[in-house]
């Protein structure tokens, strides 16, 4: 195969970016795992899938890289990893799909995306903010004992607010660690 079957396997664009090709890969390799599809050339297309998705992250494909340099890393690739790919993939096309996805090929598929740490950051602060508020808000504005907020309602929400700041800050840390090592790997084939 070359590259641009490559890209047509995962169904992605030529100069697609490392994002595209990590979820491209985990939609085509849950459509196609051997122990959620039994057609007959399941096991093959999921073999060459997998394939595809070590080529085109371990290449520098989005770079402006001439027809020679291309060559030259193509064939280093047939040289010395097509085969271990396939040995990989044939591996992982036996197993069952949920022993699968938690190989660290799968994870590797995982995508982070910063707008969504910064959402989910901005609400965990949004519900911390509403239930201290609300809270002292409605105590204020209670005329009697029975319009007074619930106490054990603003624990909770407040509970439930931390706990998904905690969540949220440990997505941004491992897409600061990601971040970090997408820029190193972009430094060390410059």
């Amino acid at each position: 195969m070359n590259l641009w079957d490559y890209y047509k396997l995962l169904g992605i664009s030529q100069g697609a970016t490392d994002a595209e090709i990590r979820k491209a890969y985990r939609m085509k390799a849950m459509e196609f795992h051997p122990d959620r599809n039994h057609s007959p050339g399941a096991q093959e297309i999921f073999v060459r899938i997998t394939e595809a998705y070590q080529y085109l992250l371990s290449h520098p494909h989005t770079k402006g890289i001439t027809e020679e340099e291309y060559r030259r890393y193509y064939q280093a690739w047939v040289d010395y990893r097509q085969a271990e790919a396939r040995k990989k993939a044939e591996e992982y096309a036996k197993t069952s799909y949920k022993v699968f996805t938690r190989s660290p090929l799968y994870k590797s598929t995982t995508v982070i995306d910063g707008s969504m740490v910064f959402l989910g950051l901005g609400l965990a602060a949004a519900v911390i903010f509403i239930s201290v508020y609300g809270y002292f808000d409605r105590m204020e504005k209670a005329l009697t004992p029975e319009e007074e907020p619930s106490f054990t309602l603003m624990v909770l929400t407040l509970t439930l607010g931390a706990a998904y700041l905690i969540i949220s800050l440990l997505y941004l840390s491992a897409w600061m660690a990601q971040k970090k090592r997408h820029n190193e790997r972009t430094e060390s084939q410059n």
